[in-house]
């Protein structure tokens, strides 16, 4: 009998155990974050380190305060991660992104050739890209707001890497559906040059690339800075027209914009810099010859020739800029089909832009420098 009770005690002790080391497995402590990667310029993201994982968190610009998604990149699917992200098997062995504006921080990371898909093919200039559609090695799936799921879903990418905005439309709800990994990507939203080029340490990290991706931004931050600091003590500082009326509306850059940022600090002055919002203004051509009929140089004109511009609307011969023949386009690096770099490397190049800016307006203090993105109309 006291055998049998040994017996009974014994395999109850036994099965306590195992429950109990069940419980410690599942309350193992997930890993805090322990270092926090510096960022200079972006608000739009973080980056942070735990022992066995990468945290990056996008933060909601429509929301503030709010975490639009977050990511745990890890290097072995069996890491145990929290359950408020989604994890992510680093580095990305293939990706679709269905912006143009990502394609230049993978070129610059050497990651190019992982893009399986793209959007609307026809209107990229990348020719790494170009040439891989062609060759059939990365798929054109269309719109990027009416995207062909089917072969998305054939492709079967690692993730995929998509714009977001403020609502969710059906296309990002159809995406959400396919079970895919989405990497929502804001780079747009920040506000100003250096923090758009700064989210290549965003892309880097995916590719486990965060040091790599540090150094390169560091170097565009480099010259940046180096080529503004040739007008800080310009005085003389031509005004500056933007955009050109299209439809009955003249679409400008409000002051806290990228663009006016980039006019003040090319040594220019603009008649809404001083305006606090980060956005667009929009008038009528009539308002805009009344504020702007003086203004020395016109950058962003949508016309390759001052003959071309002339013929689109009368009105525009009205403008100094155009009679002294000081009209310039983003149109130098274009493609046939109308793919334009200028939408494309420009994000993660400003310091070429820059340097295109201080050209137009201060000719004689980058007298090496060739333009890049900006032509002026013959």
């Amino acid at each position: 009998m006291n055998t049998k009770l040994l017996s009974i005690s014994l395999l109850i002790t036994i099965l306590f155990a195992f429950s109990s080391c069940g419980n410690r497995s599942a309350k193992v402590k997930i890993n805090e974050a322990k270092e926090q990667l510096p960022l200079s310029y972006a608000k739009g993201f973080s980056i942070s380190k735990a022992d066995k994982y990468t945290i990056v968190t996008v933060f909601n610009p429509w929301k503030e305060g709010a975490v639009y998604d977050k990511y745990y990149l890890v290097k072995s699917i069996n890491i145990i991660v929290p359950e408020d992200g989604k994890k992510v098997i680093v580095p990305l062995k293939s990706l679709v992104s269905n912006s143009a504006t990502h394609l230049e921080f993978l070129q610059m990371l050497g990651e190019i050739d992982k893009v399986t898909g793209v959007c609307s093919a026809s209107f990229i200039y990348n020719p790494a890209i170009l040439q891989r559609v062609k060759e059939g090695k990365t798929r054109d799936l269309g719109d990027s707001f009416n995207l062909d799921i089917e072969n998305l879903l054939l492709l079967r990418p690692q993730a995929v890497m998509t714009s977001a905005y403020d609502a969710e439309d059906e296309n990002t709800k159809k995406l959400a559906q396919t079970g895919l990994t989405v990497i929502y990507n804001i780079e747009w939203q920040e506000k100003s040059l250096l923090a758009r080029a700064e989210w290549i340490k965003f892309v880097g990290a995916f590719f486990d690339k965060t040091d790599i991706a540090d150094s390169l931004f560091q170097e565009v931050e480099q010259r940046y800075n180096n080529i503004k600091s040739k007008v800080m003590k310009i005085e003389n500082k031509p005004s500056i027209l933007s955009g050109q009326d299209f439809r009955g509306t003249w679409t400008m850059p409000a002051g806290k914009s990228f663009n006016a940022q980039l006019y003040r600090e090319a040594g220019g002055r603009y008649f809404y810099e001083n305006e606090n919002t980060s956005g667009s203004i929009s008038s009528t051509i009539e308002e805009t010859l009344i504020r702007f009929s003086k203004a020395d140089v016109w950058i962003g004109a949508q016309a390759n020739s001052l003959k071309e511009l002339g013929e689109i609307d009368e009105k525009y011969k009205l403008f100094k800029a155009y009679k002294e023949r000081q009209v310039y386009n983003f149109n130098k690096r274009t493609t046939p089909a109308g793919g334009n770099d200028y939408w494309e490397s420009a994000i993660a190049r400003p310091d070429l832009l820059l340097a295109d800016m201080i050209k137009v307006l201060h000719p004689t203090l980058l007298p090496e420098h060739e333009f890049f993105y900006i032509q002026k109309l013959k």
